[in-house]
């Protein structure tokens, strides 16, 4: 186990989160509080960013998922950004996280929330070989799936949309073309349905896909278009 950890205080993003109907047509604010364990002597010695967890990303990340999902317990939400975490940053070994709902108990209590700590034995994973190269199922509820779509140099994710689902992607490792522009880095996506997307991979090295499906992945609803819009 590494002996260091990387923090991030108080990330608060307004989203949808909870049963109540009221809670379900309005965002509220969720404060969120991590501890990444990780080994930070390589980071140490080169100053290099590639070798240190990018907290700036990571929160960038967490607020993406939030927003997008508009969850109703906090316990999904836990394990969600656990395991996303974990696989999109290969060296955090486990994730501290504290999810605080400051308007949970108004007039009773200050707050109320969940605390959890998640390590990759959690969130066990399977892969499947479609045409484009690989999918690496990271986590899957009745709510939500989340995915890494791995994109073989030369291979391309063809033009399709969904009916049922809905869609948040972003490239995270290496370029990849998106309906026809390069993309390089952090830009998420969230597709609306009916909309149709593709992605190209026209370079020499693998790339990959971070991808958030709700309802979790139905292959009928992968729906095949003749050209992007």
């Amino acid at each position: 186990m590494p002996r260091d950890s990387v923090f991030i205080s108080e990330i608060v993003v307004d989203c949808v989160v909870g049963v109540y109907p009221d809670e379900r047509t309005r965002t509220q604010p969720l404060r969120v509080d991590l501890s990444l364990d990780v080994e930070t002597s390589l980071a140490g010695r080169t100053g290099c960013l590639g070798d240190a967890v990018d907290y700036a990303r990571v929160t960038d990340e967490i607020s993406t998922l939030l927003k997008f999902r508009e969850y109703r317990l906090l316990e999904t939400a836990a394990e969600e950004l656990c395991a996303m975490l974990l696989s999109l940053h290969p060296s955090i070994v486990a994730v501290q996280l504290r999810l605080e709902k400051p308007e949970a108990l108004v007039g009773r209590a200050r707050s109320a929330g969940v605390s959890v700590r998640r390590s990759h034995e959690d969130y066990p994973r399977r892969w499947e070989r479609p045409t484009f190269g690989e999918v690496e199922v990271v986590y899957e509820s009745r709510e939500a799936g989340i995915y890494l779509l791995h994109v073989d140099p030369g291979k391309e994710i063809p033009a399709h949309h969904h009916d049922v689902m809905r869609e948040l992607e972003w490239v995270a490792r290496g370029e990849l073309m998106r309906d026809g522009a390069l993309v390089d880095a952090f830009s998420p996506v969230a597709w609306p349905k009916g909309r149709t997307h593709r992605y190209e991979n026209n370079s020499t090295d693998r790339a990959t896909v971070f991808c958030c499906d709700t309802p979790p992945f139905i292959p009928h609803d992968e729906i095949t278009d003749g050209a992007g819009s």
